[in-house]
């Protein structure tokens, strides 16, 4: 299961998504009767347009980024694991996670594993997830075997892959990287999003794959930062954005980065950092902007998958 995306890049259409998404009190936890009437009165009215023409960028010809390797993902997992019904579902969009757990109902299924695409576990990602399945067997005369796998930060081949590469990368730039940044989506600093737990589990990954980089005689300096801060209030830090505008006045002027909390690339992946960010770090004086992909469709995601299916 993932988040989710427009059907296509029309503001109609972003203003559906954005509609579900940012009404999710695990989303945005501001009061109701204060947050509502912004979304419905402003945000909704003047961020689609922007928002859409956002996507129209990055769009391709076969849709959203995010569900074009959502699907990929899924055929390679229908392909590997020829035993088990696979299906994937959207939090925010379609196929709703509803018509996934229905689907699997009719099928009689009643040993189920839900996995959230998120390696690190936040009420607002994971958490979003479980309040949806939740619902959905609340009341339910008779429920399957029902496990949920809400966190995963340092399984193995996630961070094998993502040091390899690092490495890889590293050996074949033009320019070799003074600074790795990984990168993971923030929260707000409120207790409701856990942050302080959250932030662990970052941090975990990232000690995990700078101690593989090491193993694998790669020396150069690793750093966590977060990114996609979204309204008021103070989120976890640093921020990708203010770190890359103040490493070139460091002496830090070729940077790679990597997103180990993303498993597809969407459009925090390719606007927000190769856009946003790298326009921030070479507007500083940066010189060298280079990014590792998600996961996206690479057949390690099985590997990644048969392992968290384990009991």
């Amino acid at each position: 299961m993932n988040l989710g995306s427009p059907d296509s890049p029309a503001p109609a259409d972003v203003r559906d998504f954005l509609a579900k998404f940012l009404s999710d009190p695990r989303v945005v936890d501001f009061p109701r009767a204060i947050w509502l009437p912004i979304l419905h009165g402003i945000v909704l009215r003047v961020r689609p347009k922007k928002s859409g023409a956002i996507y129209r960028s990055i769009w391709t010809p076969q849709g959203s980024p995010l569900v074009v390797y959502t699907k990929a993902q899924h055929r390679l997992l229908e392909e590997a694991l020829p035993d088990w019904s696979v299906k994937y579902a959207m939090t925010y969009t379609r196929p709703s996670i509803q018509s996934a757990l229905e689907a699997f109902e009719r099928e009689g299924a009643d040993d189920i594993t839900v996995l959230p695409l998120y390696p690190h576990a936040a009420p607002s990602s994971s958490g979003a997830v479980v309040d949806q399945v939740s619902d959905f067997y609340s009341g339910r005369p008779s429920q399957p075997r029902l496990r949920i796998v809400e966190a995963w930060p340092t399984q193995t081949d996630l961070v094998r892959w993502h040091a390899s590469q690092i490495a890889r990368q590293i050996e074949e730039a033009e320019a070799r990287p003074q600074l790795v940044l990984l990168s993971y989506h923030g929260v707000p600093m409120r207790e409701v999003h856990r942050p302080r737990g959250y932030e662990r589990e970052c941090r975990a990954t990232t000690s995990a794959i700078e101690e593989e980089l090491r193993r694998l005689g790669v020396d150069t300096p690793v750093m966590t930062v977060f990114q996609s801060k979204f309204g008021p209030g103070k989120w976890l830090e640093p921020a990708t954005i203010d770190t890359m505008a103040q490493l070139p006045g460091r002496g830090v002027k070729s940077v790679l980065l990597a997103t180990p909390g993303f498993i597809a690339d969407c459009i925090e992946t390719i606007d927000e950092l190769d856009v946003l960010n790298q326009d921030a770090f070479k507007a500083a004086g940066g010189e060298h902007y280079a990014r590792v992909a998600p996961i996206n469709d690479d057949p390690i995601f099985v590997d990644i998958v048969r392992d968290l299916l384990e009991p």
